[in-house]
C-alpha cells in the first residue's frame, strides 16, 4: 500500500489543530512549544518525502503595533505560492489593553518593508523564496482573512489552520499582518510553506 505524503501531512495538521480545538495551549510559552514540536515532525515528512515544499517562520519580538505599518509581511515570490499555516501572537503589555490585529491581503507591492530573513524548520530546506519582514504600510485590501481580538495584558492567540483553511498568497501576493486597532506590545510568530 502506498500512502500519499501530503495525506501525511493533512492528518498530522489535523490532529495538531483537533488537540488545540480540546486543550487550548494555557500560555504562550505552551503555545511555542507545542508549535515547535509539531513543526519538526511534519518537517520530518518533507524532508522524508516533499523535500520541495519546506516550512519557515518569521518572527517580531516585543514590539508596539502600529495601524499604519505591518507587524509582520509575507510576499510570494513572484510565480511563486506560499501558505500560512499557524499565528501565535502574544501581548506584553504592563496594563489591560485590548487590541483588533488583522492578518490580511494588500496587493503586490510592499512600501517600506524591513526585509527579514525566514528562519528554517530544516536547515537543509533552500532559502525562501518570498520577501518576508515588517513595517510595509501599503494599502489593505479586501476584508480581513483573520481578526484576533486580544487583551495585550498576558493575552494571546495561537491560530492553527484546520486542512483546507491555509491562507495561500501566490505570484507576488502580500498578506499583512498589522493592527486595526491599539498599538500595545506584542510578540508574535508567522509558520508558512513555500509549495
Amino acid at each position: 500500500m502506498k500512502i500519499c505524503p501530503n495525506e501525511l501531512k493533512k492528518l498530522l495538521q489535523r490532529q495538531n489543530w483537533m488537540q488545540e480545538l480540546r486543550q487550548p495551549s494555557r500560555c504562550i510559552n505552551e503555545a511555542i512549544d507545542r508549535s515547535r514540536a509539531h513543526w519538526e515532525s511534519y518537517e520530518k515528512i518533507n524532508r522524508d518525502f516533499c523535500p520541495e515544499d519546506p516550512v519557515y517562520c518569521i518572527s517580531r519580538s516585543g514590539v508596539a503595533l502600529s495601524t499604519t505599518a505591518d507587524h509582520l509581511t509575507c510576499q510570494a515570490a513572484s510565480a511563486g505560492q506560499g501558505r500560512i499555516l499557524e499565528v501565535i501572537t502574544g501581548g506584553e503589555a504592563t496594563s489591560s489593553a485590548v487590541n483588533r490585529i488583522a492578518v490580511q491581503r494588500s496587493g503586490t507591492s510592499i512600501t517600506s518593508n524591513s526585509a527579514q530573513t525566514p528562519e528554517k524548520y530544516n536547515t537543509r530546506s533552500p532559502a525562501a523564496a518570498g520577501t518576508y519582514g515588517s513595517g510595509g504600510t501599503q494599502s489593505l485590501s479586501g476584508n480581513p482573512l483573520q481578526v484576533f481580538a486580544v487583551n495585550a495584558f498576558g493575552g494571546f492567540i495561537r491560530w492553527v489552520a484546520a486542512p483546507g483553511e491555509e491562507m495561500y498568497y501566490v505570484n507576488s501576493e502580500v498578506i499583512s499582518m498589522r493592527s486595526l486597532s491599539g498599538t500595545s506590545t506584542f510578540s508574535s510568530t508567522i509558520i508558512f510553506e513555500e509549495l
